[in-house]
């Protein structure tokens, strides 16, 4: 494992604790049925719900992503909405396996697949709504022009189940944490012991570069607790114009269901759908066909959550497209956004980066790389 920071080192900790009894908790329901023990679900859904919570203040998001789901087919468990049927466990079982991998390799996990685990566990979660679930848009939670959340219609019912408000809190990981000599961990820990964390997010935009450096981090949480807005505030220990309840819908936070839509860029073609974004790429990949990819790119960059590059028409592409690609991983990355490929790049393309300068290291820290 490459070497980590203090508060990576403290998440991977925090996942090996929670993760450790899974498998024996998920047998125990199994064997339970519909009469099982409702602090025993619970356990196991607190463990994929604090997971989650690490995963995304840190920004890996195939964690983040997969507790997540994860967390939606336990938390229809315990409100007895499914049955712990031996099919259930078995795609739960597979899950945190494919969980435990990811944080065992937590440098790796952002290259790491997870899409068998992640359908399979929607296809659980839609139940006999089935497709009908799947139409509806997701909701996309802004602030100003920045777009910080995308969230699932399932995940905002689940929240709001119960009678839950729902909040977005704004902590300043500087003055609200560090300064007050908190760890992250320990504030989300308190959050999910009062309510339900839908989803959270370290503002790295908001930072600024050297010429415009300020000396605040914010940090998003998407929060549910059934405490009305008068009484947020003291629970989380913010400022009343830092709680805002999105139901309210405040001039500075938009909420706004995603649209569907096809837009072609030349000979590139970006489709998108509830947050998800696909451009097929060209056969033929010229200087033009290159300026065409780069434009389907930046659209999506500022579109989608997550993108696919659809890869079956190509046959060949030279050193310009494999730069463009990395740059534009490298470029979703560090907007907390997920870029991946539907076929490897081509090994001659690969060959050719070698034989200008580019060194295996250079390769593999792309995940494109073979």
């Amino acid at each position: 494992m490459l070497e980590m920071n203090e508060l990576m080192v403290s998440f991977v900790e925090d996942c090996r604790e929670h993760l450790g009894q899974i498998e024996t908790s998920l047998m125990d329901m199994e064997a339970a049925g519909a009469a099982l023990d409702l602090e025993l679900v619970n356990s196991v859904f607190r463990a994929a719900h604090s997971i989650k919570g690490g995963a995304g203040m840190l920004g890996l998001d195939n964690i983040k992503l997969l507790s997540h789901k994860l967390e939606n087919v336990l938390h229809m468990v315990r409100n007895a909405e499914l049955v712990p049927t031996s099919d259930v466990v078995s795609v739960l079982l597979m899950g945190f396996d494919r969980l435990t991998e990811l944080v065992e390799n937590v440098d790796a996990s952002e290259g790491m697949p997870i899409e068998e685990q992640v359908q399979s566990l929607m296809l659980i979660s839609a139940g006999d709504a089935g497709g009908d679930e799947v139409t509806k848009e997701p909701t996309s939670i802004d602030v100003g022009k920045t777009s910080l959340f995308t969230v699932d219609p399932l995940s905002l019912d689940q929240a709001r189940s119960g009678g839950n408000y729902i909040y977005l809190l704004e902590y300043d990981l500087i003055h609200d944490i560090h300064g007050k000599n908190k760890m992250p961990f320990e504030m989300l820990k308190q959050l999910t012991d009062t309510g339900r964390i839908v989803d959270c997010k370290v503002d790295f935009d908001a930072v600024g570069d050297l010429d415009g450096f300020g000396n605040s981090i914010p940090f998003y949480v998407l929060f549910a607790s059934i405490l009305e807005p008068k009484y947020v505030s003291g629970l989380v220990k913010l400022p009343p114009e830092r709680v805002r309840n999105i139901e309210d819908v405040p001039e500075a936070v938009s909420v706004r269901a995603l649209e569907s839509f096809r837009e072609e860029f030349g000979c590139a073609v970006l489709a998108v759908s509830q947050g998800q974004g696909v451009i097929t790429v060209p056969k033929e990949l010229n200087s033009r066909a290159l300026q065409n990819v780069k434009a389907a790119l930046l659209a999506a960059l500022a579109r989608c959550d997550t993108l696919s590059l659809d890869m079956q028409a190509v046959h060949q592409c030279d050193i310009m497209f494999y730069q463009m690609v990395c740059s534009a991983h490298y470029t979703f990355r560090n907007q907390g956004k997920r870029l991946h490929l539907s076929q490897s790049i081509p090994v001659d393309c690969l060959g050719a980066a070698r034989s200008l300068g580019f060194g295996c290291a250079d390769i593999a820290g792309c995940p494109f790389g073979g």
